[in-house]
Parts: structure tokens; C-alpha cells; sequence
């Protein structure tokens, strides 16, 4: 009789333990004193400290009577407590360098937070700052091919190295020195290790709303300075022109378009010619996402409406492979013109999305930091090469 109550003394002196431990992990955890008075290691992400403690006690062999005295095995305690990462100080900033200015246009170095919401990121372009660097950003089209102006110091084993290019392959220059030299890529590719579209369909704030799409009085328009009569896009252009009228713009139809009456000239028109220069996976531009910006429907060549539509929705824009030939699309853009209904339907999506274009440099900048904070594992890029021109 004496054991049987012993036994249940017992029972309750180490679920009251249980708990006393519990509840000073949970303290600790988010107190996080500066001094170390709780020795045994603290779970930094627990739910459900006092399941785990009372837990551990239940399991057999925890506890047991020797000579009417409780004895208690803390080692399940722990084992379970140490399977999760110890609580720490707040991580100091992350540090990415930007080694070269993309294209030479420089940015805000200190927006992340306020832009993108990216928290415990330092942008630089000092480059005293190399060896303190977490990671440092290179664009491919400002780096030479003998690398001549890449750091010459000792690379510190926790660096990240990251390539940046958002022109396509066929626009940029095959390097066979760039292998086994980055960590990490930033480009519009969606299988890039951090990807930046050059534009964004996202959904609108404050609920669904009716769109009132901008005054017409342009039927086609096409503003291009790259001219090349062997891209697709330029003879496409040779053949459609010949079925219905386009208002050209450009330098290489010397009617320069400036920044001030960009936005009024593209939004005037009905439908804009969203001509890629060059056809790829993935490569979808400004060209695209400007004219939806602007409540203008976009005509697109580039890679298959698929691609399109994995990051637009499919009634917001025409595909040039929708019809047999540059004459069947002439038939359809001015059937659109003469029907009101049915032109309006390629604005349906507006009633519940916003079309955004990429902050060239700086989104690449602040999320490659972003991304290198949150993921300390080790990567390295063995075949650049192959994986973007291949």
C-alpha cells in the first residue's frame, strides 16, 4: 500500500517537474535571457513544449522506485528537445555587393525594405566591402571574357557568387570561362535559382472592380529601334502590314518615342505588336507586360501560348500561332475592331489583376540577398554554359 502511494507521489512530483521544465522552455525561448541559467538546449519553434516533456516521461524506462525513491531518466527529454535548432540572436544583415552596375544604370541601394517588404538585407557597391560579402552580383553582359574585371582577391568560403542576364541567348555572349564560377543565377528563366520576370500579373488589392478601358484611336501600332531583317519578328511585320494598317514608331522607322508620350501613344492603341527579337523559353519581355499595363491588347511573338500562359492569364492577350497565316490575324483584329463585345472580353481579367513591369537591377539585387539569407546550403553552377545555351 505504502509503494502504491509512493508510486502515485511519484507520478504526480514528475508530471509537476514536467511541466515546471516546459514552462521555463517556453519562457526562455521567447524571453531569450542573456544569461544561460536553463542548461539543457531549447526547442526555437515549439507548439507544444509540455506534449513533448509529458511525452518523454510516459515512455517506458523514464522512471522507476529504487528503494522508495523516484528516480528520474532525463535523456528522452533531451534527445527531444535537441532535434530542433537552439534559439539565437537575430541574425546580423545579409551583405550583397553589387559588383558592376547593370548596363551602368544604378539604383536606391536602401529600398528593399520599403519596396519589396525584404527585411535584414545591406546593399552595396563598395567594393572594400569584398571580403565581408555574403554574396556579390555580377551582370553577364558587363563581364569580359578573359575576366580581367572580376575580383582578383581570395573568394571567402561562406561568398556566394550570382549571375545575373535578362537578355536571351541568342542576345548574349557565350563566355567559356564562366563554369564552376557562380552559385546562384538570377534571370527571367523560371528554372533560375531566383527568378525576375520582366513583368507580373498580380491580383488587386481591395476586391474585383470594373475596368474602364482607355480612348482608341489607333487600330495596330509597333514601336521597335532593334532592327533586323532576319528576325522573325521583322518579316512577320513585312506580311501582316500588307492586311491592315500599322502605325510604326521607333528609330528604325525614325519616329522616336519619348519617355514622356510613351505611355499615352501605347495606351491610344487598340492592339500592339508584342514582337520578341529573339524566340525562347521563358523569354517574354516588357514588350508584353507595358501594353497591359496600359489597357492595350497585346499581339505576341515569342515562345508558344503554353509558356505564355503559365504566367498570364490566356484571354489577355492574341498569339500570332493562333491562325494559319499573318493574313487570318489581320481578318480577326479588325473583326475586333468593328465588335465592341467582343474586343472587351480581352479585358475581363482586369476586373480582378494588375499588370506590373520589373525594377531592372534592383528586384534582381534585393531578392538574390533575400534568397541567400534564407538559404545557407551550398550550390554551385558546374555547366552555365549548357544550361543557358544548350
Amino acid at each position: 500500500m505504502e509503494l502504491q502511494i509512493s508510486s502515485r507521489v511519484c507520478q504526480n512530483l514528475l508530471i509537476t517537474v514536467a511541466l515546471l521544465i516546459c514552462f521555463s522552455a517556453i519562457f526562455y525561448t521567447y524571453y531569450k535571457p542573456t544569461v544561460n541559467w536553463l542548461k539543457w538546449p531549447i526547442v526555437s519553434r515549439c507548439n507544444s513544449c509540455s506534449d513533448i516533456c509529458i511525452n518523454a516521461f510516459k515512455m517506458p524506462n523514464q522512471t522507476e522506485m529504487v528503494n522508495n525513491t523516484c528516480i528520474v531518466n532525463f535523456t528522452s527529454i533531451k534527445i527531444l528537445v535537441t532535434q530542433s535548432e537552439p534559439v539565437t540572436q537575430t541574425d546580423p544583415d545579409t551583405i550583397l555587393l553589387i559588383w558592376m552596375w547593370p548596363f551602368g544604370q544604378k539604383f536606391d541601394l536602401g529600398i528593399c525594405s520599403s519596396r519589396f517588404n525584404i527585411h535584414g538585407c545591406r546593399l552595396t557597391n563598395n567594393r572594400s566591402q569584398f571580403k565581408n560579402s555574403h554574396a556579390v552580383l555580377f551582370h553577364h553582359r558587363n563581364i569580359r571574357g578573359d575576366l580581367s574585371n572580376m575580383p582578383t582577391l581570395p573568394r571567402p568560403p561562406f561568398q556566394k557568387w550570382i549571375w545575373m542576364n535578362m537578355e536571351s541567348p541568342s542576345n548574349s555572349r557565350l563566355h567559356s570561362t564562366l563554369n564552376n564560377l557562380f552559385n546562384l543565377t538570377t534571370t527571367y528563366r523560371q528554372d533560375s535559382d531566383i527568378m525576375i520576370p520582366y513583368g507580373r500579373i498580380s491580383e488587386k488589392t481591395g476586391g474585383s472592380t470594373t475596368y474602364e478601358i482607355p480612348y482608341k484611336n489607333k487600330l495596330v501600332c509597333w514601336i521597335v529601334s532593334n532592327w533586323n531583317s532576319n528576325y522573325k519578328r521583322s518579316q512577320y511585320y513585312g506580311n501582316l502590314k500588307q492586311h491592315i494598317s500599322i502605325e510604326t514608331y521607333g528609330r528604325a522607322f525614325r519616329r522616336p518615342v519619348t519617355y514622356a508620350n510613351y505611355s499615352d501613344l501605347v495606351s491610344s492603341c487598340k492592339f500592339y505588336l508584342s514582337f520578341e527579337n529573339s524566340i525562347h523559353k521563358d523569354y517574354i519581355t516588357e514588350k508584353l507586360y507595358n501594353p497591359l499595363k496600359l489597357g492595350t491588347v497585346p499581339v505576341v511573338l515569342g515562345p508558344p501560348r503554353k509558356n505564355y500562359e503559365e504566367l498570364i492569364p490566356g484571354n489577355a492577350f492574341i498569339h500570332v500561332d493562333d491562325f494559319s497565316s499573318p493574313k487570318e490575324l489581320a481578318e480577326h483584329l479588325k473583326l475586333l475592331d468593328q465588335n465592341e463585345s467582343l474586343y472587351r472580353q480581352y479585358f475581363t481579367w482586369r476586373e480582378h489583376f494588375v499588370s506590373s513591369t520589373t525594377s531592372f537591377g534592383l528586384e534582381h539585387a534585393c531578392w538574390a540577398c533575400d534568397h541567400i539569407r534564407r538559404n545557407k546550403n551550398y550550390r554551385v553552377v558546374n555547366d552555365l554554359n549548357s544550361w543557358y545555351w544548350g
